[in-house]
């Protein structure tokens, strides 16, 4: 769904109360509230509870057994607190405290929340009447100090499932701080589920279970109401024929820690023990570092990576730093992943607009140079593997491949370094370099599209140095 169904049930359960500024000091004015309440709700909507009471030092309510009902959707909480609701709905509402425990949802959505909290909410104006609310304001408008969910179980009847032991987030929708923490979330969809079947159909390949795994994150500096106000563009219907840019959606500084995170996509899980990563400003400069540590990169016989990498690959350390100079729009970024006496792989790559992207101004790619090294025979390893499964020698293997090899290189003389490398691989290294002649973002990678199916020449210009070329050492 678009929104959060807990949100949405309790936004509207609070709506009358803020909109006719109740104070709540006595019962009387409190059923009076809720007739209000039920009288702001949509058409096809009730809210019922088992019994209701003011809580006078908070100027708010309390419900027992409260239910929000709308169409098969249902949210009840065994019990639910409101504090200090105030302002209008053409105004924009408050409330100190918005608190349920033991909350049950049915619907699409369904299973059960131990327990939510939200604290010093801001709803900003639904409209300019007090009556007729149709919707609720987008997710990324609303703003929060402090908010903290406990033990969620929910099943969507999609096939998904997703269940956190504790999350919290601070300053929501507010650029002053923003702040995350969770703990044993798990997310996962199965392989007849509708993003597994959607990915499938994305990249024409069998469909496969999806997962995230986390242990423990803790961040702070990103300004999640951006991400989810871009997110709410893509997921509209029609989509804007231009969605916005993820600009600015993170403050400087920034830090994130992780411990236990997994990642299983297309028959491969990737999991990391520790990670870590920071953003700050030097002048005009921004800078970003990461590291995570004890990589495990494992894939199943299913998956199409399955011919191409070992079973297991383990990365003790990968590094990234991005260096973005704010006045020249310049971004470099410089990764590498490593097991010492094994193997090591490093990049850099430089772009434009990386972190100041809008219409006008696409990310872009400047140029890119890959190395690998092989310092532990892995290549011949897995060639030798290849080759048993072809009942031949890897010597035998070797041989076929050279003829092939040296046809790729006349079409790609970029790739001149290939043969030799693929003949004598461990304890060398073969760089890759890319140069095109312009920036490209998405826009020129179409308009060139066409051009280099037509013209031979241009191709070979591409396919050679000093456009694309490779070294050995």
């Amino acid at each position: 769904m678009k929104r959060p169904l807990l949100a949405t049930g309790l936004c509207l359960v609070v709506i009358g109360l803020g909109a006719i500024g109740v104070r709540h000091e006595s019962r009387a004015e409190l059923q009076r509230a809720l007739a209000s309440l039920r009288a702001n709700l949509p058409p096809d909507s009730r809210f019922e509870y088992d019994q209701a009471y003011p809580r006078f030092l908070a100027r708010g309510a309390g419900f027992e057994n409260a239910r929000f009902i709308q169409g098969d959707l249902v949210l009840s909480a065994r019990h639910l607190t409101i504090n200090n609701p105030t302002g209008y709905l053409a105004t924009g509402l408050s409330f100190s405290q918005i608190h349920a425990d033991h909350v049950t949802v049915q619907g699409p959505v369904s299973g059960t929340i131990g327990e939510v909290t939200l604290k010093k909410l801001l709803l900003p104006p639904f409209s300019r009447e007090k009556r007729d609310i149709v919707t609720l304001p987008p997710a990324s408008q609303i703003r929060f100090r402090h908010g903290q969910i406990h033990d969620i179980a929910l099943v969507h009847e999609q096939g998904c499932t997703l269940n956190i032991g504790y999350a919290s987030l601070d300053n929501y929708g507010h650029d002053d701080g923003n702040a995350g923490s969770l703990h044993e979330g798990h997310a996962s969809c199965s392989n007849n589920s509708t993003p597994a079947l959607a990915l499938s159909r994305a990249i024409r390949q069998p469909a496969a279970a999806l997962a995230l795994d986390i242990r423990d994150m803790h961040e702070t500096g990103t300004r999640y109401a951006r991400y989810v106000g871009w997110w709410e563009q893509f997921a509209s219907n029609p989509s804007p024929d231009h969605l916005a840019s993820l600009q600015d959606v993170q403050e400087t500084p920034a830090r994130a820690e992780t411990k236990g995170v997994a990642v299983t996509l297309l028959g491969a899980r990737i999991s990391s023990e520790t990670s870590e990563a920071r953003r700050w400003t030097e002048g005009t400069v921004i800078q970003t570092r990461g590291e995570a540590r004890t990589t495990l990169l494992s894939l199943s016989p299913a998956s199409p990576l399955s011919l191409l990498l070992p079973p297991v690959t383990h990365i003790d350390v990968m590094t990234q730093n991005i260096t973005t100079d704010t006045t020249t729009k310049l971004s470099t970024i410089v990764f590498a992943a490593m097991t010492p006496k094994s193997f090591a792989f490093e990049g850099r790559i430089a772009m434009d607009n990386l972190e100041s992207s809008d219409a006008t101004h696409k990310p872009a790619l400047i140029s890119t140079d890959l190395t690998y090294r092989d310092d532990g025979g892995n290549l011949d390893t897995l060639m030798t593997r290849i080759a048993a499964q072809r009942n031949q020698s890897l010597s035998d293997l070797k041989q076929m491949m050279a003829l092939p090899a040296a046809l790729l290189v006349q079409k790609v003389p970029g790739l001149s370094a290939l043969p030799e490398f693929l003949q004598a691989p461990t304890g060398r290294s073969i760089t890759l370099s890319f140069h095109p002649p312009v920036k490209l973002n998405g826009e020129n990678l179409k308009n060139l599209s066409a051009p280099l199916a037509k013209d031979p020449a241009m191709r070979a210009a591409w396919s050679s140095p000093p456009i694309l070329s490779s070294t050995l050492n």
